[in-house]
Parts: structure tokens; C-alpha cells; sequence
């Protein structure tokens, strides 16, 4: 169910899932926020689940489908791995284990934050204080930012 699928979806939501099919998942979310993505044009609506550890990106301009997932819940997996008990090394690792060699780190100071970026997973994972904090993902793009639908 919380299984983290990098360029395909979470758990039996795939990207380009209706806000419909999300709510059958996860039920209806507990906050809903519309944002302006900073050098884009485009609004994108952001479901919250406080409770369950999620929270689900719709893309307006894309007729409102999901297109991006984040997860803080402490029993999501990865590649069949329970994601949050593992430390930098494992997450590099198990990345690379599954055909994913390239990453860029970036730290953020302010937050505290340290991010690890896999772009050809179009995954991040977040560590605050050396402690996996939220793993972000999206569905796939080419090099001409076309969307890379699952199973298209």
C-alpha cells in the first residue's frame, strides 16, 4: 500500500490518477491548498493526509491529475526496503542497486536540511539532523519536459 514507485506512483495510485481515484485510496484529505509553482504559470492544488503522512500534487493545467506524491510515514517502502530506516548510505545505495547511479546533494542552512536528488527517479529524499524527513517524487519527464506517463 505504501509502497514509494519512483516514476510510476504510490502504492495502486499511478501518476495521472484523478483527484476521484485518490480520494477511493486515501480518502478525501484532511487540507487542500492551491499553489503558484515559482517560474511556472500554472497552479498545482496540494491534498493533504496529516495523519497518514502523505500528500498528494495536482496539476491544473494537466486537467488536475497527480503528478507528484511526498510521503513522511515511517512505513513506506522503497524497492522493497522500509525507506525512513535507513541512513544516506543505504538510500545511495539502494538507489544505485536499482539502475539509479546519479544524485546531487544540496544543503539548505536555513532549514537544516540536507537533499539528496536523484533526477533520472525524479526523486528527492529530505534529512533534517541526519534523519530522513519526507521522500518526494514525480511522475517521469523527457529532456523536453514532456510528461513520461505510466504505461504509456
Amino acid at each position: 500500500m505504501l509502497e514509494i514507485k519512483p516514476m510510476t506512483g504510490f502504492g495502486e495510485l499511478k501518476f495521472g490518477a484523478t483527484q476521484d481515484e485518490v480520494i477511493n485510496v486515501f480518502g478525501a484529505p484532511e487540507d487542500t491548498e492551491t499553489i503558484d509553482v515559482e517560474g511556472e504559470i500554472h497552479e498545482v492544488v496540494v491534498w493533504s493526509y496529516w495523519e497518514k503522512g502523505h500528500a498528494v500534487y495536482f496539476e491544473k493545467e494537466l486537467n488536475g491529475v497527480c503528478t507528484n506524491f511526498e510521503t513522511d510515514n515511517e512505513n513506506a517502502s522503497l524497492f522493497g526496503e522500509q525507506v525512513f530506516k535507513l541512513n544516506q548510505d543505504a538510500i545511495i545505495s539502494l538507489m544505485k542497486k536499482n539502475g539509479f547511479e546519479e544524485y546531487e546533494t544540496e544543503d539548505d542552512a536555513d532549514l537544516d536540511e540536507h537533499i539528496i536528488f536523484f533526477n533520472d527517479a525524479h526523486l528527492q529524499f529530505v534529512f533534517e539532523n541526519d534523519e530522513l524527513a519526507l521522500v518526494s517524487w514525480a511522475v517521469a519527464m523527457d529532456d523536453d519536459e514532456k510528461i513520461l506517463w505510466p504505461g504509456e
